[in-house]
Formats: structure tokens, sequence, C-alpha cells
């Protein structure tokens, strides 16, 4: 019995090279994307030494999608996280400002954090729909 096993050829599983350029999806975009494929992919990520990656997308047992969706599905999931990143780096100054703006006229805040909170917008077309008042 144990014969047989060693004899048989190992049962090659379907998987699916996808290759990442890492001048449009970082690295952190691409393990959010694997993340997101672990329940029902395993992702193996080697490097080729040029800024890419390489994933080879195994289904898991049970897996119900087809490799040539789960190929798709992979690249457009890479891409949105890597677009999310993209925004949250050049709107981040706008969120901090905001949340600060909002801290500090509450009372939640001790102390006026540091700046002028104006909105220029706001001082070209003063009758706008919302309103960020100067601190100044």
């Amino acid at each position: 019995m144990i014969e047989e096993i060693h004899n048989q050829a190992p049962v090659q599983k379907a998987s699916n090279l996808i290759q990442i350029n890492h001048k449009l999806v970082s690295v952190e975009a691409l393990l959010k994307t694997c993340y997101w494929f672990s329940r029902d992919f395993v992702c193996d990520i080697t490097q080729d030494g040029l800024g890419q990656s390489i994933v080879d997308l195994k289904p898991k047992p049970g897996c119900r999608m087809a490799l040539g969706d789960a190929r798709e599905q992979f690249t457009a999931q890479a891409m949105d996280f890597a677009l999310r990143e993209r925004v949250t780096a050049k709107t981040s100054e706008v969120r901090d400002l905001l949340l600060a703006k909002a801290f500090s006229e509450s009372g939640v805040l001790e102390e006026q954090p540091q700046g002028v909170f104006g909105d220029t917008l706001e001082e070209v077309k003063p009758d706008g729909m919302f309103k960020i008042l100067s601190n100044s």
C-alpha cells in the first residue's frame, strides 16, 4: 500500500501567476489584496528583483471561483487598494485639518491647535453651503 502511494504522480493543483508592478501597486496594497483572497486562495508571493512581485494564486479546496475570474478580481482589488492609498495620502492634510477644527470647536481639546483654520474658498465665496471659520 505504501509503495502505491509513492509511485503515484503528485496531483498538481491549478494556479494562476499574476505579475504586479510596484510602481503602480505598493507591497502593502498587494498584501491587503492577498489577505482578502486568503479565504479561497493561497497566495505565494515572490519578488523578481526588478520592482515587481509575482503572485501564484492557488485555489483552496472548496473554492468555486474560476481562476480567470480570480485573476481579474485580484488585479482589480490590488488597483483599488493602491488607489485608496494614494487618495489617503493626498487628502490626509485636509482630513487632519477638519478633525482638528471639529475637536477644537467642540471643547474636547484643552488648547486650540496651532495654525489658521480658515477656508480660502469661503473667503472667495462667503455665501457657500459650508463654512469653516478662521481662528485668526
